[in-house]
């Protein structure tokens, strides 16, 4: 289980996959993604930029990558899978964002993305709340790094046990 905090509520949310992020043969980082699971239905690629339960998405660095690197990679992948008009509607939760990305990561830090059924979505690395928006074109941008049609990494392994709950990390 993840959790988080926004406004007094309190999000609960479920294991439902991880992933791997590798360059050449490098491993760069391991990513795991959560959500809110209901009874209703179960996440999808096709549905996961759409359906408005709370998810989040935790990054876990095996390498120590410089802020200036980690900018470059973001905003690549950014662009990769970015429908037509996204990248021009978040331009400046974009800009914000990036500046808001100030340290290094090393092996083993954390960036956690949570998506709230409220349309908010937050940042934090290593515990630290960073940064925070309602636009919804700039959520939209984030999840398609990994769930677009050219994902950063495996997609399936990330909703793999998101119709069952599992409280595994990124082990």
């Amino acid at each position: 289980m993840l959790s988080t905090t926004s406004d007094g509520t309190v999000y609960e949310l479920a294991y439902t996959g991880k992933a791997e992020r590798i360059f050449l043969f490098f491993k760069v980082y391991e990513i795991a993604h959560y959500a809110a699971l209901t009874d209703d239905s179960a996440l999808s690629f096709e549905t996961v930029l759409t359906d408005k339960r709370p998810k989040a998405i935790l990054v876990r660095f095996d390498r120590k990558l410089g802020r200036d690197r980690i900018r470059e990679e973001l905003d690549k992948s950014l662009r990769k899978n970015a429908q037509e008009n996204w990248l021009e509607d978040a331009k400046a939760s974009v800009d914000a964002f990036m500046a808001a990305i100030d340290r290094d990561a090393n092996a083993g830090d954390e960036l956690v993305f949570y998506w709230l059924a409220d349309g908010k979505l937050m940042v934090e690395f290593n515990g630290e709340r960073s940064f925070e928006t309602t636009d919804l074109a700039f959520a939209k941008l984030i999840w398609s790094i990994w769930f677009g049609d050219d994902p950063a990494c495996d997609r399936d392994g990330l909703l793999v046990l998101s119709g069952a709950e599992n409280d595994s990390k990124t082990d």
